[in-house]
């Protein structure tokens, strides 16, 4: 649910005044205490109001707080003054620009690699394009970049905290683990490097570690986002009574740090839940909700999803032409989560092929993981598809593809569901023991479900046909 950009740790500015209360807070941000950060950044715009720097390191520390329209707002304001930077805070905001502005990806790509080659001694740009590399697909990439970034500086924590999620991507959780104790061992240890820790605890089974990495952030602005992470994977395992009231803690922890867009964005993600488990009616007021407490795109970018999952198709369509004209140039608003929606309606209509044919925008971004990111929904998508039009062959090897990708989707909803509908694309196949193994990988993984799940009792009605 979070992701955090490096900082720039030089900046012009006319005013000492300004530079000195941007350095404190960039010594903040550096560690990532933006709570902290903020208000000596917004001291600094203040004294200089073309500190272009500021403005855009002010953006960078909204965006991790979850204040997107704000974020948007002062890098907008950051790209006007650019001019009044020098070469290196250039890029710094041009990067943020094209990134957390425009949502054009490849651009915000395009000039990390120019500043990487430009000043390859510089950690930050490797650190960013770590960062990005992940939300388009390319672990390995990232893995490259974040083990440059450490080569030059072991001191780096934004290296720590891109290098232990690439690795998970790949599956490699010894890995993972190893670079967190590192990170810990430097005293750098941070969400970033936590949230694999949760991860692998969760893959493992071992729920008291994850209880722990939760614990250990009570009262801070990262215990939304533990909280939420814990109720992904309540909700991963069948668990969904307990993990309505998780969301709900989540929710109140967010509110009671300001952080309404965020709370707003979690309706939304358990509304998606709810939809694909079966719970239309809930999905459909908590979407209603997520839109009623913020117009943010993210929040109506998942709740167009929603919406097209439980057949409300006028304002599934009305949401994502909105956005489309809205953020006309954002890369995964329109290769990625508008496609998805079209897909979704396609398969409401029981128009297959058309659903393929939607998401093919989406074929070069749907492994990136992250926020904002596909996170396998278009490969799930296609799976269903190809399920409609009675291809179990082709319908097994998209969810496989999930299968396959463990650490990079570790509490992702779509995990079971590709279990459950792989035993269908065998059964599909007329592979009568494929399949039953299957479903029964499924059942051992909601072993400890709620009964009552819609699509647990559809699943145990058709492995009942199997007897």
């Amino acid at each position: 649910m979070r992701q955090f950009a490096t900082p720039l740790e030089q900046a012009t500015t006319s005013s000492l005044d300004a530079l000195k209360e941007f350095s404190l807070g960039e010594a903040e941000h550096l560690k990532l205490h933006d709570d902290a950060a903020m208000p000596h950044l917004e001291r600094a715009i203040e004294i200089d109001p073309n500190f272009a720097t500021a403005y855009a390191t002010l953006a960078v520390v909204y965006s991790n707080l979850t204040h997107m329209q704000k974020s948007r707002d002062f890098l907008k304001k950051a790209y006007d003054l650019r001019e009044r930077a020098s070469e290196r805070e250039w890029l710094y905001i041009l990067a943020h620009y094209y990134g957390e502005g425009t949502g054009e990806i490849e651009k915000q790509i395009e000039v990390y690699e120019k500043w990487n080659r430009t000043y390859p001694r510089d950690t930050l740009p490797l650190d960013n394009l770590a960062l990005e590399y992940s939300r388009i697909g390319l672990p390995e990439k990232a893995l490259n970049a974040s083990s440059e970034a450490l080569r030059l500086d072991i001191k780096d924590a934004y290296a720590y905290q891109n290098l232990a999620p690439a690795y998970m991507a790949l599956n490699r959780y010894d890995e993972a683990k190893t670079v967190t104790e590192q990170a810990s061992a430097q005293k750098l240890d941070s969400f970033g490097t936590h949230l694999p820790l949760f991860d692998i605890a969760f893959i493992r089974g071992d729920h008291v570690t994850m209880q722990r990495e939760v614990s250990r952030t009570a009262g801070t602005s990262d215990e939304p986002f533990l909280l939420v992470r814990m109720a992904n994977a309540e909700h991963s395992l069948g668990r969904v009574k307990t993990s309505r009231n998780t969301w709900q803690q989540a929710r109140s922890a967010a509110n009671r740090r300001g952080m309404k867009e965020f709370a707003s964005i979690m309706f939304a993600n358990e509304a998606v839940r709810d939809a694909a488990y079966g719970y239309s009616s809930a999905a459909r007021e908590k979407a209603s909700e997520a839109l009623r407490s913020s117009g943010n795109k993210g929040t109506r970018v998942t709740a167009a999803r929603v919406l097209a999952q439980v057949g409300d198709v006028a304002k599934a369509k009305k949401l994502i032409d909105d956005l489309g004209g809205e953020f006309p140039s954002d890369t995964l608003l329109n290769a990625v989560h508008i496609p998805t929606v079209w897909a979704l309606l396609n398969l409401q209509r029981k128009a297959s092929a058309e659903a393929i044919s939607a998401l093919e925008p989406a074929r070069k971004y749907e492994f990136g993981v992250g926020p904002g990111s596909a996170n396998f929904w278009p490969v799930y998508l296609r799976g269903l598809a190809f399920l409609r039009m009675q291809d179990g062959t082709k319908a097994a090897t998209e969810f496989q593809k999930i299968l396959d990708h463990r650490g990079a989707n570790a509490v992702n909803l779509l995990y079971p569901l590709a279990r459950l509908n792989l035993a269908r694309a065998y059964a599909l196949q007329g592979d009568t023991p494929k399949a039953r193994t299957a479903y029964q990988d499924f059942f051992a993984l909601w072993k400890d479900a709620d009964p009552d799940i819609p699509i647990l009792m559809q699943a145990k009605a058709e492995y009942a046909k199997f007897h």
